[in-house]
């Protein structure tokens, strides 16, 4: 997943590889000097300038027909101001055709925005209405009613989540618009993507944006649906934190963190029951992917690199996006004090706002010197208690009816032979398991070491050989 001009994008990971992660405090001010964002890098055509943010005034100027509106400033820069429409759209405009009014701002109804979606962009399709939500498709009804569930049972948990950690929300402005493809071609055609995208959050227009039908629906429909549902979910959780205050609207938070609490609100269960499972409960995807991690040497021997990669990071592979999610539930849940004071303080940001500077190769070295004033200088420390926590989690195996290989380690010692043994999803990363346990042993041992990767049709039976070859 990565940030590409306006839109977040979520990317589907395929098994053994990845396809690519508010009104608060306003006494804190936040601890570097807020660096400004080119606004071409969201896709709106000005250029720099001075920014200043809105208080949420009402400008009188025109919609994309030339009709006068009610917009709401967000945020001016330079001889431009970015106003949101009334359908939550965020547009510039030139200062001269977008001025105070006294008039009142007037979002759009739910009603009003279904008619205009169906005349002016999605013929055809279907429209239904939540509490939160307009969602827009051509999908089965199946799929239609599953994303709605989740979404609209997603707002009140992550609210209340915020609530209960002392951050202020608020009800969203405007309806929050789902729009769901029933093909990839379809999806395609209205906004293109890279491939393996299967939803995405547009920051501009203010829409979570989807397909059905992807191709991986064909080889395992259930496998397509589960991870469909939890990039839906992830999307939509960036959604509900931009319209509820938690991040600004055009606010740029550093990478872990945005992408991080996203899949902290995110998790899904797996099965036949899909449905969203809390905010800050396990995210068996995310957990998936740190498996190979939580096996190897390093995790045994953690120096903080791990960490230290993922904060400065600029952009994030699918591994890194299971680091951010790692690191995020670490602090909300362990050292939630400091985490949420961080939250508070990265929030001050505004819009056309960052804490730091990209340099190459793709790092922010500012997010470094935030995290260590609220988590201190010791890295290594917070890696090893990091790892601890998540071996701990209960976790439950996303692809527990794939194949899966048992790699076994059988070295002499004395009489008898030292065995291991462990489970994994691919054979590349059975075998490099094999590897650093042999690097523990000495090189007379290593040559008479016995080794096997075998797969096996599910993980209940890979798992039943292990403890067998274990002698458990």
């Amino acid at each position: 997943m990565r940030v590409a001009a306006n839109f977040r994008i979520a990317a589907m990971m395929h098994l053994g590889c990845a396809w690519c992660f508010c009104c608060l405090i306003v006494s804190q001010a936040i601890a570097q000097t807020p660096r400004p964002v080119d606004p071409r890098e969201f896709g709106l055509n000005i250029p720099p300038g001075p920014v200043r943010a809105g208080n949420d005034e009402a400008i009188a100027t025109a919609d994309d027909d030339g009709s006068p509106v009610v917009a709401k400033l967000l945020v001016d820069v330079g001889d431009y101001r970015i106003v949101m429409l009334p359908d939550g759209r965020l547009v510039p405009r030139p200062m001269q055709a977008a001025t105070l009014t006294e008039r009142k701002f007037e979002p759009i109804t739910k009603d009003a925005l279904s008619s205009q979606l169906l005349a002016q962009e999605f013929s055809g399709f279907k429209t239904n209405q939540t509490r939160h939500y307009l969602n827009v498709y051509n999908t089965s009804e199946e799929f239609a009613l599953a994303t709605s569930r989740i979404m609209e049972t997603m707002f009140p948990g992550v609210a209340n989540y915020a609530k209960a950690q002392k951050i202020e929300i608020a009800e969203p402005d405007v309806p929050l618009v789902v729009v769901m493809f029933r093909t990839e071609d379809e999806f395609q055609r209205y906004q293109r993507m890279p491939t393996g995208v299967v939803a995405y959050y547009n920051i501009l227009d203010n829409r979570v944006v989807m397909y059905e039908e992807s191709r991986l629906k064909s080889v395992k429909p259930e496998l397509a649906i589960q991870q469909s549902i939890a990039t839906i979910a992830h999307e939509g959780a960036h959604q509900i934190l931009h319209n509820i205050g938690v991040q600004k609207r055009l606010s740029r938070w550093p990478m872990w963190l945005s992408e991080g609490i996203a899949e902290f609100f995110a998790p899904t269960t797996f099965g036949s029951r899909l449905k969203w499972k809390g905010a800050g409960q396990v995210n068996d995807m995310r957990m998936f992917e740190l498996e190979m991690y939580l096996k190897s040497r390093e995790s045994d021997q953690p120096d903080g690199h791990m960490i230290e990669q993922t904060v400065i990071a600029s952009r994030l592979t699918s591994t890194g996006y299971a680091s951010a999610w790692s690191l995020t539930h670490y602090l909300a849940k362990i050292k939630r004090v400091n985490f949420n004071d961080y939250v508070r303080e990265v929030s001050q940001l505004g819009p056309l706002e960052t804490i730091g500077e990209t340099v190459a190769p793709g790092v922010v070295p500012e997010n470094l010197e935030l995290f260590h004033k609220h988590f201190g200088d010791d890295l290594g420390d917070l890696n090893k208690r990091l790892v601890l926590h998540l071996k701990k989690l209960p976790y439950s195996d996303p692809f527990a009816e794939w194949p899966h290989f048992v790699a076994t380690v059988a070295v002499p010692d004395g009489r008898r032979a030292k065995r291991d043994a462990n489970i994994f999803h691919s054979a590349d990363m059975a075998s490099k398991w094999i590897e650093e346990a042999l690097e523990t042993v000495d090189a007379q041992q290593r040559s008479a070491a016995a080794t096997d990767v075998r797969v096996f049709a599910n993980r209940t039976i890979a798992t039943q050989y292990a403890r067998q070859w274990l002698g458990q």
